[in-house]
């Protein structure tokens, strides 16, 4: 009985120190903010905007622009899809994927958030993963739309973005 207890034990200790070490693993990280502007207006693909709508496969292209330690890494252009449920109010949860490329690489990622479609204001938050000269990199999004960043018949929308660029190695 106290060997199988003392066994229980060990594997408990050990499991706790293979996770610990996964955890200690360092990440370096550098940040910018800047705006994101829609630079083409939106290619439709099913559903409209209207109350109780379900958006799916709409698509259009953004130019991320960032001041900050991470401009050179994190800001990019290149095409979005967007899915969003909306409610009667116009308003609902968003998704969708995002391919940006810039001097350094490509980031491909995905995001999600919510928006209003009768005021344009939301916000969502990204997630990529770099290609190119940016293979190994995360690329992480916080952005906020205070108003008039979608809308069916034109572009131009914009938002504020803060941008934190995580890397294992060195910048």
């Amino acid at each position: 009985m106290t060997i199988k207890i003392v066994n229980v034990l060990l594997v408990i200790l050990l499991t706790c120190a293979f996770v610990t070490a996964g955890a200690s693993r360092k990440f370096n990280s550098v940040a910018a903010g800047g705006t994101e502007l829609m630079i083409a207006p939106w290619t439709p693909g099913q559903g409209a905007i209207e109350p109780g709508g379900k958006i799916r496969g709409w698509t259009t292209q953004y130019q991320d622009t960032l001041v900050g330690p991470a401009a050179h890494l994190a800001s990019g252009s290149g095409p979005i899809t967007m899915n969003c449920n909306l409610d009667d109010a116009l308003t609902g949860p968003c998704w969708g994927t995002f391919e940006f490329t810039n001097g350094k690489g490509t980031w491909v990622g995905t995001w999600q958030g919510t928006f209003n479609f009768a005021s344009g204001a939301g916000s969502y938050k990204a997630q990529g993963h770099g290609q190119g000269g940016l293979k190994g990199m995360i690329l992480l999004n916080d952005v906020v739309y205070p108003g008039w960043a979608v809308s069916a018949s034109s572009y131009g929308g914009s938002g504020f973005i803060y941008s934190t660029v995580l890397d294992h190695g060195q910048f």
